[in-house]
């Protein structure tokens, strides 16, 4: 049977399907990055890692840096300790490298900068500092492969470029959260690679990051966003693309892969997404807040849809099945080329339920995010 709603379901489902083919298509045309530089070639790059209370995992991180197949003379680590209560400043200055230089922002902002996220101006502190003209950022709670460093340096250098980004995974995962985070955060991968190729960067990832200081400071910086805590890659990304259209790249090679840790607990990944979300509401471009909230708007109906679904009328069960049905099919064919790319094709078996929690995680978080409260890095933010 027809009815308004129904024909709600059908409208909304065919706008979300046209929009993931537009992922799926612009994934497909991304090319994969071939990289060959000789070591005469290489530039001179400085890897910035801001950090904050990441003692368990910044000795693996420095590992991980200083293990990269780059020439030894033509790099160098900054690390910005962002007022850590916890040893990492200490194991960090420990690292004994002549290549390394630590940073402690606390001596640049005095005790009151204790009390509110510093993460932008670590960045920019550790721009500033560093000596190479090509800059990497990084987190602390981050390895990478050996080739990582090479890979994003070399597709730089051959490319014309202004800003470039490479793909931030999981790392392996042994429970469900994990798993579901996985899959989660291989998605954004692919909608970040497609949108990129389109030319219409929608999103990057902090943690693996590549610019030159003159694109920098020709965009100066964070100017205009310093008061949003976060977002200090994307509204960077936004800035250059504005400045410079066209000028965004990203490396579509395994070997430029950054893993990073899955969060432990459900109150971790939601005030994860929170701060992930919450900084959605500065872009300056409406095409990419037009894509969040239409993205949004589907997934909230699909929760009426469902409980619509539990009312005695033999056809109430129609909606949740075009909706549920649409999302779940194209959601699945997205899936397929990126999840083999990134060498995960077994998540695909979870997707059924994945797709039940990620339409609640859509929703609560969204909504959670016009709060603007968050934990951060053991922080609260307001």
């Amino acid at each position: 049977m027809i009815t308004p709603f129904l024909i709600i379901a059908v409208i909304l489902s065919a706008l979300y399907v046209v929009m993931v083919m537009y992922f799926f298509v612009g994934w497909l045309r991304l090319k994969k990055s071939a990289v060959a530089v000789d070591d005469s070639k290489l530039p001179f790059v400085s890897i910035v890692v801001p950090v904050r209370n990441e003692a368990d995992y910044i000795n693996e991180c420095l590992e991980s840096l200083f293990k990269q197949n780059y020439p030894a003379d033509k790099f160098e680590v900054v690390v910005i300790d962002d007022y850590s209560t916890d040893p990492t400043l200490q194991l960090a200055r420990e690292f004994n490298r002549t290549n390394l230089l630590v940073l402690d922002l606390q001596q640049y902002l005095g005790n009151p900068g204790e009390y509110s996220p510093n993460k932008k101006k670590a960045l920019a502190l550790g721009v500033k500092n560093a000596q190479g003209e090509l800059i990497i950022t990084t987190d602390g709670d981050c390895a990478m492969g050996e080739n990582w460093l090479r890979t994003m340096a070399g597709y730089y250098q051959t490319n014309e470029y202004k800003l470039i980004t490479g793909p931030v995974l999981i790392r392996p995962a042994r429970n469900p959260l994990a798993w579901f985070q996985q899959l989660d955060v291989i998605n954004m991968l692919g909608i970040t690679g497609a949108t990129i190729r389109n030319n219409f960067p929608t999103m990057c990832n902090g943690a693996n990051l590549m610019y030159s200081k003159k694109v920098f400071h020709d965009v100066e910086g964070f100017k205009g966003n310093h008061e949003v805590p976060t977002g200090d890659d994307i509204f960077l990304m936004h800035k250059i693309n504005e400045r410079y259209p066209g000028s965004i790249g990203f490396v579509k090679n395994f070997d430029a892969c950054v893993f990073t840790k899955a969060e432990k607990g459900l109150r971790g990944f939601i005030a994860q997404r929170i701060r992930w979300i919450s900084k959605s509401r500065r872009f300056s471009e409406p095409k990419v807040s037009l894509v969040l909230v239409f993205a949004y708007l589907f997934n909230f109906f699909i929760i009426i849809a469902a409980l619509q679904a539990i009312q005695p009328d033999q056809w109430s069960w129609l909606a949740i099945a075009v909706a549920g049905g649409a999302k779940l099919l194209i959601d699945f064919i997205f899936c397929i080329p990126v999840t083999y790319f990134f060498r995960k094709m077994i998540l695909l078996l979870l997707l059924p339920v994945i797709e039940i929690f990620h339409v609640l995680y859509v929703v609560i978080a969204g909504a959670l995010s016009l709060t603007g409260r968050y934990r951060w890095k053991d922080r609260l933010i307001r």
